[in-house]
């Protein structure tokens, strides 16, 4: 994972060093696409963290919140049998009850609201010495009412260095990068102002060009994204990718929305 080594490290370090009294919540914040997601995802597959918590669990939170949804993940996550549960009040019970007495992770990811935080905190056994709580947000009032304890990691941009090597990882693998691309794509990356989305998303659309040409034009379209708004220049490059597309990639794109965000989709329902 370019440019978030140190980050997984200290995450890993903070939450398994040893502590007393409520679960430590640590929030990650920071604008969409910069990363949280993917850095929450490595630590919460760290061999020391799974060998050190009892428990770990897994839910997706997103802007509509559904806390009977939440704590439906959160018990396959523990591999819990919900029987068919669907009273909320009696799935947050039994979530208690799978987790009390163990040293648990859980990981909410996507959380939008404070309100989407006070119905899920309750939930947790607040007497596990030593557990956790991991979240991402990209809203800064999350962030402060959920961290009680000043712990939070706020997402930066990457420097140029660490764009070029991640673009190069996404667009090349393990090929050996020709030496007539590297001008364009230093190019490109230093329009993608260090956000990692963005740098994935134009890699991929370059991944299968191996004319200069097509680089070259690419290139072109980036730097007409005049705009110092990270999100308007991220919203402008997966439009670009949308018009690279071949029309039969768009249409399966767009038949995506007909879904709930973060819902799984299963294929057969887009083969119909």
């Amino acid at each position: 994972m370019v440019g978030c080594d140190d980050q997984r490290k200290q995450l890993v370090e903070d939450l398994t060093r040893s502590y007393s009294g409520e679960p430590k919540v640590i929030p990650i914040v920071g604008m969409g696409g910069i990363g949280k997601t993917t850095l929450e995802n490595e630590v919460y597959n760290d061999a020391y963290i799974r060998s050190h918590f009892d428990v770990c669990a897994w839910a997706t939170i997103s802007q509509q919140h559904n806390v009977k949804e939440i704590l439906l993940s959160l018990q396959c996550s523990t591999k819990s049998d919900t029987f068919d549960i669907n009273d909320e009040a009696e799935l947050a019970n039994m979530l208690q009850k799978s987790l009390k007495g163990k040293r648990y992770l859980i990981v909410l990811d996507d959380m939008w609201k404070t309100e989407a935080w006070d119905a899920m905190r309750l939930c947790f056994p607040s007497e596990n010495k030593g557990s956790g709580i991991l979240l991402t947000t990209r809203n800064n009032e999350v962030a402060c009412y959920a961290d009680t304890e000043n712990v939070s990691l706020r997402m930066s941009f990457m420097d140029q260095d660490e764009s070029w090597s991640l673009f190069k990882s996404a667009a090349f693998a393990s090929e050996a990068l020709p030496s007539e691309f590297e001008t364009t794509g230093k190019q490109i990356t230093e329009k993608c102002h260090g956000l990692p989305l963005t740098i994935v998303v134009v890699a991929g659309l370059l991944k299968s060009k191996r004319a200069i040409e097509d680089w070259e034009n690419v290139a072109k379209d980036v730097k007409s994204f005049v705009t110092n708004d990270p999100d308007e220049l991220c919203s402008r490059v997966l439009g670009l990718s949308y018009n690279h597309m071949t029309s039969d990639l768009k249409a399966c794109l767009l038949h995506f929305g007909i879904f709930p965000e973060d819902s799984e989709i299963p294929a057969k329902n887009l083969m119909r």
